[in-house]
Protein backbone atom coordinates (compact mmCIF):
# COMPACT_ATOMS: atom_id res chain seq x y z
CA UNK A 1 0.00 0.00 0.00
CA UNK A 2 1.29 3.46 -0.90
CA UNK A 3 2.45 5.82 1.82
CA UNK A 4 0.29 8.94 2.07
CA UNK A 5 1.87 12.25 2.91
CA UNK A 6 0.69 13.26 6.35
CA UNK A 7 2.64 16.43 7.00
CA UNK A 8 1.46 19.93 7.76
CA UNK A 9 3.46 22.66 6.11
CA UNK A 10 3.65 25.77 8.28
CA UNK A 11 4.81 28.18 5.57
CA UNK A 12 2.34 29.91 3.29
CA UNK A 13 2.11 29.14 -0.40
CA UNK A 14 3.34 32.65 -1.30
CA UNK A 15 6.40 32.26 0.93
CA UNK A 16 7.19 28.88 -0.67
CA UNK A 17 6.88 30.50 -4.13
CA UNK A 18 9.30 33.20 -2.97
CA UNK A 19 11.73 30.56 -1.65
CA UNK A 20 11.52 28.66 -4.94
CA UNK A 21 12.54 31.75 -6.91
CA UNK A 22 15.28 32.58 -4.42
CA UNK A 23 17.08 29.21 -4.51
CA UNK A 24 20.05 28.84 -6.85
CA UNK A 25 20.93 25.18 -6.28
CA UNK A 26 18.96 22.42 -7.96
CA UNK A 27 18.65 20.30 -4.83
CA UNK A 28 17.24 23.18 -2.80
CA UNK A 29 14.80 24.04 -5.59
CA UNK A 30 13.59 20.44 -5.67
CA UNK A 31 13.10 20.44 -1.91
CA UNK A 32 11.06 23.67 -1.98
CA UNK A 33 9.06 22.38 -4.95
CA UNK A 34 8.23 19.24 -2.95
CA UNK A 35 6.83 21.33 -0.12
CA UNK A 36 4.94 23.54 -2.57
CA UNK A 37 3.30 20.57 -4.32
CA UNK A 38 2.23 19.12 -0.98
CA UNK A 39 0.92 22.50 0.21
CA UNK A 40 -1.08 22.97 -3.02
CA UNK A 41 -2.56 19.48 -2.64
CA UNK A 42 -1.39 18.34 -6.08
CA UNK A 43 0.14 15.15 -4.65
CA UNK A 44 -1.12 12.76 -1.98
CA UNK A 45 1.48 10.00 -2.04
CA UNK A 46 5.26 9.93 -1.86
CA UNK A 47 5.50 7.96 -5.12
CA UNK A 48 3.57 10.72 -6.96
CA UNK A 49 5.93 13.33 -5.58
CA UNK A 50 8.97 11.24 -6.49
CA UNK A 51 7.69 10.83 -10.07
CA UNK A 52 7.10 14.57 -10.47
CA UNK A 53 10.50 15.54 -9.07
CA UNK A 54 12.40 12.64 -10.69
CA UNK A 55 13.81 11.58 -7.31
CA UNK A 56 13.63 8.33 -5.39
CA UNK A 57 10.64 7.64 -3.16
CA UNK A 58 12.90 7.05 -0.15
CA UNK A 59 14.66 10.37 -0.82
CA UNK A 60 11.34 12.23 -0.82
CA UNK A 61 10.32 10.45 2.37
CA UNK A 62 13.61 11.47 4.04
CA UNK A 63 13.18 15.08 2.91
CA UNK A 64 9.68 15.30 4.40
CA UNK A 65 10.86 13.66 7.60
CA UNK A 66 13.73 16.16 7.84
CA UNK A 67 11.32 19.05 7.33
CA UNK A 68 8.98 17.69 9.99
CA UNK A 69 11.77 17.24 12.57
CA UNK A 70 14.09 20.18 11.89
CA UNK A 71 12.08 22.88 10.14
CA UNK A 72 12.55 24.87 6.96
CA UNK A 73 15.96 26.35 7.80
CA UNK A 74 17.69 22.99 8.26
CA UNK A 75 15.66 21.53 5.39
CA UNK A 76 17.14 24.06 2.96
CA UNK A 77 20.70 23.99 4.30
CA UNK A 78 22.51 21.58 2.01
CA UNK A 79 26.11 20.72 2.72
CA UNK A 80 27.41 19.23 -0.46
CA UNK A 81 30.91 18.58 0.85
CA UNK A 82 32.52 17.85 4.15
CA UNK A 83 34.95 20.21 5.81
CA UNK A 84 38.40 18.83 5.20
CA UNK A 85 40.81 19.20 8.08
CA UNK A 86 44.18 20.74 7.25
CA UNK A 87 47.14 18.43 7.63
CA UNK A 88 49.37 21.34 8.67
CA UNK A 89 48.63 23.55 11.66
CA UNK A 90 49.21 27.30 11.55
CA UNK A 91 52.42 26.95 13.60
CA UNK A 92 53.76 24.32 11.19
CA UNK A 93 52.91 26.49 8.20
CA UNK A 94 54.70 29.42 9.77
CA UNK A 95 57.76 27.26 10.54
CA UNK A 96 57.92 26.05 6.91
CA UNK A 97 57.63 29.63 5.64
CA UNK A 98 60.46 30.75 7.95
CA UNK A 99 62.63 27.82 6.88
CA UNK A 100 62.16 28.64 3.19
CA UNK A 101 62.84 32.35 3.69
CA UNK A 102 66.00 31.69 5.67
CA UNK A 103 68.99 32.51 3.43
CA UNK A 104 71.31 30.11 5.25
CA UNK A 105 69.04 27.08 4.81
CA UNK A 106 70.50 23.94 3.27
CA UNK A 107 67.16 22.67 1.90
CA UNK A 108 67.18 22.44 -1.88
CA UNK A 109 64.20 20.18 -2.63
CA UNK A 110 60.70 19.40 -1.41
CA UNK A 111 61.83 15.91 -0.37
CA UNK A 112 64.41 17.44 1.95
CA UNK A 113 61.73 19.80 3.23
CA UNK A 114 59.49 16.78 3.94
CA UNK A 115 62.26 15.08 5.92
CA UNK A 116 62.92 18.29 7.83
CA UNK A 117 59.19 18.66 8.61
CA UNK A 118 58.97 15.07 9.86
CA UNK A 119 61.90 15.56 12.22
CA UNK A 120 60.75 19.03 13.30
CA UNK A 121 57.05 18.32 13.86
CA UNK A 122 57.45 14.64 14.81
CA UNK A 123 54.64 13.53 12.51
CA UNK A 124 54.39 12.15 9.00
CA UNK A 125 53.49 14.90 6.56
CA UNK A 126 52.77 13.68 3.00
CA UNK A 127 54.89 15.07 0.19
CA UNK A 128 51.93 16.42 -1.77
CA UNK A 129 50.73 18.43 1.24
CA UNK A 130 54.04 20.25 1.59
CA UNK A 131 54.49 20.63 -2.16
CA UNK A 132 51.01 22.07 -2.73
CA UNK A 133 51.24 24.38 0.28
CA UNK A 134 54.66 25.71 -0.71
CA UNK A 135 53.77 26.20 -4.37
CA UNK A 136 50.30 27.69 -3.93
CA UNK A 137 50.58 29.69 -0.71
CA UNK A 138 54.27 30.55 -0.49
CA UNK A 139 54.99 30.72 -4.24
CA UNK A 140 58.24 28.85 -3.71
CA UNK A 141 60.23 27.12 -6.41
CA UNK A 142 62.74 24.68 -5.00
CA UNK A 143 64.92 23.60 -7.90
CA UNK A 144 68.07 21.57 -8.16
CA UNK A 145 70.43 22.05 -11.07
CA UNK A 146 70.97 19.04 -13.28
CA UNK A 147 74.09 17.07 -12.67
CA UNK A 148 76.85 17.66 -15.15
CA UNK A 149 77.91 14.79 -17.38
CA UNK A 150 81.09 13.05 -16.20
CA UNK A 151 82.70 13.23 -19.69
CA UNK A 152 82.06 16.96 -20.13
CA UNK A 153 85.10 18.96 -21.19
CA UNK A 154 85.51 21.90 -18.80
CA UNK A 155 87.89 23.75 -21.12
CA UNK A 156 85.33 23.67 -23.94
CA UNK A 157 82.73 25.16 -21.59
CA UNK A 158 85.07 28.02 -20.64
CA UNK A 159 85.89 28.67 -24.30
CA UNK A 160 82.16 28.73 -25.12
CA UNK A 161 81.49 31.28 -22.38
CA UNK A 162 84.26 33.57 -23.64
CA UNK A 163 83.04 33.55 -27.26
CA UNK A 164 80.83 36.58 -28.08
CA UNK A 165 77.19 35.86 -28.89
CA UNK A 166 77.35 37.09 -32.51
CA UNK A 167 80.31 34.78 -33.31
CA UNK A 168 78.47 31.60 -32.29
CA UNK A 169 77.01 29.50 -35.07
CA UNK A 170 73.32 28.93 -34.78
Amino acid sequence: MAKTIDITIKESEEYLQYLLRKQNKLLQKSRVKALLLVKQGKVNYTYELSNKLKRGRKTIYNWLLMYKEKGIKEYLSVSSRGKRKDKLTEDEKQAIACKLQDASTDITSYVELCHWAESEFEKKVPYHVIYNYCRSRLNSRLKIARKSHHKKDEQAVEAFKKTPMYDRAI
